[in-house]
């Protein structure tokens, strides 16, 4: 079982960590840390946050703006296994986000250093409908999140109409349909350091490994 071993503590000072100031956000923190012991294991930390967002709504407090970023301030603090467990757990049973998992395959992907992705031998509109559909809304954006999945068809036509290339020709990404896709794709390179800071590291190269690779054509000689 994954524990978060210093909970307590981390809610505790929320605001000398990932928040950078006191507000309403980190008093809610504040509260939470009084309603847990210092080691929790994922279910119960769901558990006790179900609990204390209904009190927040039960006293008229606003929590739509920071609701969905909680599974990010955990991150900042816990271990990448237990960040990703507590961030599929709560955006089902908090968020009621019914995001279907990752399909169950794996093309491989070509890193060319940290976070740049060399998709040559992948489709790109395949790409961005993976990374959209692996991503989850973050802050307001959950007012705009539209639980449909992306077809490539889709992507393709998100590509052709609502793309806008620089003058080096890359095409930069930030939110869709309130779902963080940070990212920009230049030439055969998509780079997904923003991508996997918003939603969880390393779920960009998660998602473009589901992605099939183009067929490559060998000319028979005779």
């Amino acid at each position: 079982m994954l524990y978060f071993e210093n909970a307590k503590e981390c809610f505790e000072s929320a605001h000398e960590t990932i928040l950078g100031r006191e507000n309403a956000e980190s008093e809610f923190y504040h509260r939470f840390a009084r309603m847990i012991p210092d080691k929790v294991d994922v279910d119960t930390l769901v558990l006790a946050f179900k609990i204390a967002l209904q009190d927040e709504e039960r006293n008229k407090q606003n929590i739509i703006g920071f609701i969905t970023i909680i599974p990010q301030y955990v991150r900042q603090c816990t271990s990448p296994e237990f960040a990703h467990e507590f961030r599929e757990k709560f955006n089902r049973e908090v968020l009621g986000l019914t995001q279907e998992p990752l399909p169950d395959v794996d093309y491989g992907y070509n890193e060319i250093e940290e976070d740049v992705i060399d998709i040559s031998d992948k489709d790109r509109a395949d790409v961005l409908a993976a990374l959209y559909n692996a991503s989850t809304p973050v802050g307001m954006g959950f007012e705009q999140y539209n639980p449909m999945p992306w077809t490539r068809e889709i992507a393709e036509y998100y590509f052709e109409y609502f793309a806008k290339p620089s003058k080096d020709g890359s095409v930069h990404f930030k939110w869709i349909m309130g779902r963080p896709v940070t990212c920009t794709f230049s030439g055969n390179l998509v780079y997904v350091k923003a991508y996997n800071y918003e939603n969880e590291q390393g779920l960009a190269q998660r998602a473009i490994s589901t992605c099939p690779n183009k067929k490559r054509h060998t000319r028979v000689y005779k």
